[in-house]
């Protein structure tokens, strides 16, 4: 008899840490699936120095009718250079 009760207990007391442990778990999954997005920023590679840039921060210039983006303007004018010969 009393080893029932005691097995009805740890029962109990499993079941209560277990429930506590699923809910704690689902309570954070749910909050990062809330968390907005972060939007990344578009990339373009420098084609002089070949390093990316975003596109936000990149230098643009019209080169043979084409849009070529540039770290720096010194990177700009050095492939500019070497592409008008």
């Amino acid at each position: 008899m009393i080893r029932s009760v005691l097995i009805f207990i740890v029962f109990i007391l499993l079941y209560s840490a277990l429930r506590t442990v699923f809910r704690s778990a689902m309570q954070a999954y749910r909050n990062v699936e809330e968390r907005p997005k972060v939007q990344g920023e578009e990339m373009v590679l420098d084609p002089n120095c070949r390093t990316y840039v975003p596109k936000g921060r990149a230098l643009s210039r019209r080169i043979h009718g084409t849009l070529t983006y540039f770290c720096s303007d010194t990177c700009a004018r050095t492939y500019e250079d070497r592409n008008r010969k």
